[in-house]
């Protein structure tokens, strides 16, 4: 772990290295503890609504879900057309529920969290969001906390630009070093309070 900053590029060949001795499967137990604590600080009680989007991200979000769910309503918005499969099963066997994004209660599943989980899109995504996250973004209570994992989603990491549709975060927890979008402005404005959390990838 670093306090560097380093490019998307630079930390996709770390962890590729990593995992070549190291199981993805445990990265993903160790971001997603540190999601959980970070959650359980900023909200420690009321309903978690988490946006999960198809990839590596969500699946975090999935997992530290799981580990929310023992102690209160955790309920997982599917926000693309696949998930995260361990993640969802870890998620179902704890209790929580799953949404699709385009389901009708899906927007009310948000509205209703006290908290609300970013996992749509991660590291390697370019800025802006598309409609149908957007519209569940928007339905985040001005009263919700929200939480990002890695990076608000519709930021870039390499960039420090926010003119496109993006979360904005009050907590934003990062793996492994920090990136671009998370130190400079605009873009730093909208990720909150940064935590840099160490989940076992080599530099």
């Amino acid at each position: 772990m670093t306090r560097s900053v380093l490019s998307a590029a630079e930390l996709y060949e770390a962890e590729r290295a990593t995992m070549l001795t190291v199981p993805e499967s445990m990265l993903m137990d160790a971001a997603a503890r540190a999601i959980a604590k970070e959650c359980s600080a900023l909200v420690p009680t009321g309903p978690v609504a988490l946006l999960v989007g198809s990839g590596n991200n969500g699946g975090d979000a999935l997992l530290a879900g799981a580990l929310l769910a023992g102690s209160r309503d955790v309920t997982a918005v599917l926000v693309g057309s696949s998930a995260h499969e361990r993640g969802l099963a870890a998620l179902a066997d704890a209790g929580g529920t799953v949404v699709a994004g385009d389901s009708p209660t899906a927007p009310d599943a948000v509205a209703g969290a006290a908290l609300v989980v970013d996992g749509i899109v991660g590291l390697g995504a370019k800025a802006g969001l598309r409609p149908e996250a957007t519209r569940l973004v928007d339905a985040i209570s001005p009263d919700a906390r929200v939480f990002a994992v890695d990076l608000p989603s519709g930021l870039e990491a390499d960039s420090p630009s926010a003119e496109l549709p993006h979360v904005r975060a009050d907590v934003t927890v990062t793996f492994t070093a920090l990136k671009r979008c998370l130190v400079e402005n605009p873009a730093a404005a909208s990720a909150g309070r940064v935590v840099l959390a160490e989940v076992g990838v080599a530099l």
